[in-house]
């Protein structure tokens, strides 16, 4: 099985970069952004199967998951002067693959969707997230200090594809639930559920 998680690992790198190399060819911004969004979540999948490949479990830690996919979306949006940090915190998660997967797919979407709208006109900000596990589900919390929902505009402030794309993974794969509010003083607190059931 670790073999095998190597491969898909290593099939997933193959398609980031054959994307990669064809949104270099073209000079339409909105290709180049649709190559980095697409290239962004296949990542955060190939995450998940690299921790898989050098493991002795079928389970992957959630945390150590997480930490690798923020940082890379911080590191893909960051300019010279940005100071944008990003905390995890909170129980800890040994999730199988499938729900791994998933949860790297929201997680990416969510910090990526910040990155992009909550910090116009800023060089510093704060995204945190917290993993609390219950008795009968889990809870991901992801929070911005950032502009909030409706002053962000774009698709963050539409409910755009992104979001959609979060919501029917929760709902669909997860068996979840999704909630959203503006934070008080200013920022976006997205909170979603994974049965237990689908992890324990």
């Amino acid at each position: 099985m670790r073999e095998v998680h190597h491969r898909v690992k290593n099939n997933l790198q193959t398609i980031i970069s054959l994307v990669g190399l064809e949104a270099a060819r073209k000079k339409n911004d909105e290709v180049k952004e649709f190559s980095r969004t697409i290239t962004g979540q296949i990542r955060s999948m190939s995450v998940t199967y690299d921790l898989l490949a050098h493991t002795d479990t079928e389970l992957v830690d959630v945390g150590q998951m997480l930490s690798r996919i923020i940082d890379g979306v911080l590191g893909g949006y960051a300019s010279g002067d940005s100071r944008i940090e990003a905390e995890i915190r909170g129980d800890r998660l040994m999730f199988p693959e499938l729900a791994a997967s998933t949860v790297a797919l929201i997680v990416n979407e969510l910090v990526t969707n910040s990155m992009k709208y909550a910090f116009h006109g800023r060089d510093h900000g704060k995204i945190e997230l917290t993993m609390e596990s219950g008795e009968e589900i889990a809870w991901f919390t992801v929070e911005d200090d950032g502009c909030g929902m409706e002053k962000s505009g774009g698709e963050r402030g539409r409910g755009g594809l992104g979001l959609n794309l979060v919501q029917s993974l929760v709902k669909s794969s997860l068996k979840g639930d999704l909630f959203i509010e503006e934070r008080e003083g200013g920022g976006v607190k997205i909170r979603f559920s994974v049965r237990r059931d689908l992890y324990a």
